[in-house]
């Protein structure tokens, strides 16, 4: 049998109660694979068992935990030829919905490993810092930055929001610059998407192909409640690229300048501004669902 790791992240949401494991062992071998679970000790760790798995020559590795674990394996993936193999386990595990992923663990892990090798790409900060799925300024960013780790992580996407109606009520939004490739725009929001996904299955970007080189930037360039509110709101149904004020364009470039304002990577928060990130050349592998027909 093919060995297949599982990296797992107690920390995550989903990996307090743990994965199914005796279920995706059945579904792993009735497809030719025995599983190893490999357990994360700290912030940082997913990325040198990826590395590892990379290093041994692994096919695949598995990933059980959220976004920030999956863009954790990545960076220890990209460039190699192990395959990631998502399992939602975490507080919205937006890369599932991305790659078409079901949310249930044993038919996530049999779409997977019954489906198709592809080359994803990536982007890139002006730090080293990888995304799979997008960087962004604006609210979100605020919102992901001053959310209590105690709360996302008892109270999941229910904390996320409770946090987001405390920063609207505050009025905690931030301005700043936006330059996409070479052009400048007064933003209060700035998404640039490596893939349409956002928050859950709504696509923010939904021009940006994962499997291409190349960002979907949308920026909304109005500022305060009255702008960022009903933006916000219409992100689920689409509806947030006709709202007045809002640019959207394909990028391969984008440098964010403002003092004391968060940015986001994949979910988590990254850092502060000022960043410049960039559609980069280089691939992760992934396994994915094959297309239905």
């Amino acid at each position: 049998m093919t060995t297949l790791p599982i990296v797992i992240n107690p920390a995550a949401r989903g990996g307090r109660r743990g994965p199914p494991r005796e279920l995706l062992a059945r579904v792993a071998a009735e497809r030719g694979w025995r599983l190893e679970w490999w357990a994360t000790e700290a912030p940082g760790h997913a990325t040198e068992l990826a590395a590892r798995a990379a290093r041994d020559g692994h096919m695949a590795l598995g990933i059980w935990g959220g976004d920030g674990t999956y863009n954790e394996a990545a960076r220890g993936l990209v460039g190699s030829g192990t395959a990631l193999v998502a399992l939602p386990g975490g507080t919205t595990s937006v890369l599932a919905y991305e790659l078409g992923i079901p949310r249930d663990p044993a038919r996530a892990l049999a779409q997977q490993l019954d489906g198709e090798r592809k080359a994803m790409a990536v982007g890139r900060t002006d730090a080293g810092q990888l995304f799979l799925l997008m960087l962004s300024a604006g609210p979100d960013a605020v919102i992901l930055t001053n959310v209590p780790a105690s709360l996302k992580r008892r109270a999941g996407k229910l904390g996320i929001a409770a946090q987001a109606l405390l920063e609207l009520t505050r009025g905690n939004l931030p301005r700043f610059i936006a330059t996409v490739d070479g052009t400048p725009f007064e933003a209060s929001w700035c998404i640039a998407g490596n893939g349409k996904a956002y928050g859950g299955p709504w696509a923010a970007t939904p021009g940006a192909d994962p499997f291409a080189t190349g960002l979907e930037v949308v920026t909304l360039r109005r500022h305060g409640r009255a702008a960022v509110v009903p933006f916000f709101f219409a992100i689920p149904s689409g509806r947030h690229l006709r709202q007045r004020g809002v640019d959207r364009r394909p990028a391969s470039e984008v440098r964010l300048v403002g003092e004391g304002i968060p940015y986001q990577l994949d979910g988590d928060p990254a850092g502060f501004l000022p960043v410049t990130c960039r559609a980069s050349d280089e691939r992760v592998w992934v396994l994915v669902p094959r297309p239905p027909g």
